[in-house]
């Protein structure tokens, strides 16, 4: 396990790993499995004809053919009989007869019994041969298939699941995380980073989250320089190795870098205070000293030894005039106040001499208070110092905790990291304030971050993105089913009363009266031939009387009622995907609330444009795991050669010859198409005949012409 994770400290930087499952490249078996064939279909057809024509010979055939014979032979037997008596041959004609008549029906029946058999007979050797030809293909199917399997999973054994995440650029800005997540990151991002170049770790966390990369460095026999700030003050290097006016510089700037709108008055006062006091002390320049000539200046009393009676006597009367002193007053104290609790810093020699090749500088578990928070920014402004005037090579920089800084100071640290090559990695526990103004100055990447302001403000600097996704389930399948039942009820009375009376009464009488005489052709005697007398008398009377009366009464009453009840009852479902382009965001901010401990999201920036998000887990006890790579992850190996299937053996079922019924009739050749134009038929054209065209027709001797 130890020598495990002494692979920690193997080049080059990483973050963590990227894990890629070795199982996504496993290469399928290419061949399908082989498919049982059906048996031919005039095998089961000449099956079921045979069959048939066996029943029909058995049933029909041979019956009809033994009958007749039978009839034959009883005709002849009674024929022998009336014979004895006779004494008359024997009628051998008959029976020859139904010899004949019976041969016919037993020999059809006989060879289509045989024709049963022997498709029941063919239909079996093929279905057994089908069988056992597919088991043989199985077989064989199965052993490639094995075989395939396990070159795929030998060449996937010794492939890597665990590949490094390289350090991105020169500056890294991390957001979020826990302090356990801060730990992981900088053992494993430490730790091989200590592989190829010196490392400066500055601790604001007051949690001391580079305890684990400090041990572990001590552990590989690495040169570790720890100061723990401020229970460690006075043996403390801090400004030990700076020049007076670095150190005014350091002093004036962490005084008031963090307030913009300070007045420049203020700090041109306090950086000429600070740069007499410094020329007065000459070499041996410490914060106690400092202090102690400020409160000289402010003719304070002083019991320390820090001053000496003539540096004391110089600075009091000698430095600043009395007018000035009066007027600088509020100035001397407030620096005065500043440098105090600082006093301590550097007064103890230190216990191991030079710059270890781990510097960690690490403020304790301590409450917060003044020394704490005046130190956080003393020792941003030593770093950059440092950093600016280092000839040597120039260690990497880890600021753990840097949300306490002030965003002037962090540009500046920055600029002169980005200057000098100086490879820089921030950490803030939230996405806020300086955080949210510094976001952006390289790669980015995200631990969990719980807030869910600070997840929001995440994921709009990740961005958003088109794409597509199931927004509606519409799936119509086309199922409906409804049931409908109707209940009718109902009843009617009718009452109906017709009263009718008629009474008449009619009487008519008449009276008629008629006499007349004609006489034509004369008179009676004769004496007017030409004379016709006519005379004729009538009388008619009559009358009548006719008297009727009718009385009807007609009473109807009708009742119907009617009560219909109808219940129907439907099922339809439906069932389709339908997808639209939608803008939302790449990372939603509920997973960055969510992360894991140890897993962080790497943001880069693609070269030609957008961005590329790469997870990644820094937990370093992945070094201790199987398929772990201290570099990135190699491209899987090229699948090796498939293996070739093996020659398929005819068809065993298909070897022997098969009877000529058994055979399907092949189809006759196709007939040649017609030409398009066909033309007359030889020796019949009309027309001139083209030179050269062959002669068609009777040859010469036949009377044809030359």
């Amino acid at each position: 396990m130890l020598a495990r994770r002494e692979r920690l400290f193997s080049p080059d930087p990483r973050l963590g790993w990227v894990f890629r499952d070795r199982w996504w490249f496993l290469r399928p078996f290419p061949e399908p499995p082989p498919q049982q064939q059906a048996l031919p279909d005039y095998l089961a057809r000449r099956v079921t004809e045979t069959e048939q024509l066996a029943q029909r010979r058995l049933s029909r055939t041979l019956p009809v053919s033994a009958a007749i014979a039978a009839l034959l032979v009883l005709f002849a037997a009674c024929s022998a009989s009336d014979s004895q008596m006779v004494k008359t041959p024997v009628p051998t004609g008959m029976l020859l007869l139904a010899v004949i008549a019976v041969a016919p029906g037993a020999v059809l029946t006989w060879w289509a019994v045989r024709q049963r058999q022997a498709a029941r007979q063919a239909y079996e050797l093929a279905q057994q041969q089908i069988t056992g030809g597919y088991h043989e293909q199985a077989r064989q199917w199965q052993a490639r298939k094995q075989a395939h399997d396990a070159a795929e999973r030998a060449r996937l054994d010794g492939l890597p699941e665990w590949g490094s995440a390289p350090r991105p650029g020169r500056r890294l800005d991390v957001f979020g995380g826990t302090l356990w997540a801060w730990e992981a990151l900088l053992t494993t991002y430490g730790t091989s980073t200590l592989a190829v170049q010196p490392l400066l770790v500055l601790d604001l966390s007051r949690e001391v989250v580079s305890r684990e990369l400090v041990e572990l460095s001590q552990a590989a026999w690495t040169g570790v320089d720890v100061q723990l700030l401020p229970s460690r003050l006075a043996s403390s290097k801090l400004l030990a190795d700076m020049p007076p006016q670095d150190l005014v510089d350091a002093i004036v700037e962490s005084m008031h870098g963090g307030t913009p709108d300070a007045a420049r008055a203020d700090r041109s006062m306090d950086d000429r205070i600070l740069t007499k006091i410094c020329r007065a002390l000459g070499d041996d320049l410490t914060l106690g000293r400092i202090a102690a000539a400020l409160r000289a200046l402010m003719g304070e009393p002083d019991d320390g030894g820090a001053l000496t009676r003539d540096e004391r006597r110089h600075i009091a009367n000698e430095l600043f005039t009395v007018e000035y002193r009066r007027q600088a007053h509020a100035s001397l104290s407030r620096i005065e106040s500043y440098i105090h609790p600082l006093e301590e810093l550097g007064t103890e020699p230190p216990k191991e001499e030079g710059a270890g090749y781990l510097t960690c500088m690490a403020l304790d578990s301590q409450a917060r208070n003044v020394r704490s928070e005046l130190l956080t920014d003393l020792v941003v402004q030593w770093v950059t110092h440092r950093i600016t005037a280092s000839q040597d090579s120039t260690p990497a920089l880890i600021v753990a905790g840097a949300d306490e800084l002030a965003r002037r100071h962090l540009e500046r640290l920055s600029d002169a990291c980005e200057r000098r090559g100086v490879p820089l990695t921030l950490l803030f526990r939230r996405l806020r304030e300086t955080s949210a103004e510094m976001i952006g100055g390289g790669a980015v990447a995200f631990m969990r971050l719980g807030n869910h302001e600070d997840a929001t403000r995440a994921a709009d600097f990740i961005g958003r993105d088109h794409r597509f996704v199931l927004s509606q389930i519409t799936k119509n399948v086309g199922g409906n089913e409804s049931h409908t039942s109707t209940d009718t009820e109902g009843a009617g009375d009718s009452e109906s009363t017709s009263t009718s009376r008629t009474t008449g009464t009619s009487r008519s009488w008449g009276t008629s009266r008629s006499s007349g005489t004609t006489y034509s052709g004369g008179e009676m005697f004769g004496l007017f031939p030409d004379r016709s007398t006519n005379y004729q008398r009538g009388s008619n009377r009559g009358g009548s009387t006719s008297t009727s009366d009718t009385v009807g009464t007609t009473t109807s009453t009708s009742r119907n009622w009617s009560a219909a009840y109808s219940y129907a009852e439907g099922t339809n479902w439906s069932d389709a995907d339908t997808t639209q382009r939608v803008y939302e965001y790449a990372v939603e901010p509920v997973t960055l609330q969510h992360l894991p401990d140890h897993a962080l999201l790497l943001v880069e920036s693609a070269p030609g444009g957008g961005r590329t998000i790469t997870p990644v887990e820094c937990d370093p006890a992945i070094i201790t795991l199987d398929r772990v790579t201290t570099g990135p992850l190699p491209d899987p190996p090229a699948p090796q050669q498939a293996i070739p299937a093996p020659a398929t053996p005819p068809q065993q079922w298909s070897t022997p010859a098969a009877p000529q019924w058994a055979a399907p009739p092949s189809p006759p050749p196709p007939r040649a198409p017609l030409a398009v134009d066909p033309g007359p038929p030889p020796g019949g054209q009309t027309g001139p005949r083209p030179p050269g065209t062959p002669r068609q027709g009777p040859p010469p001797l036949f009377g044809g012409k030359g």
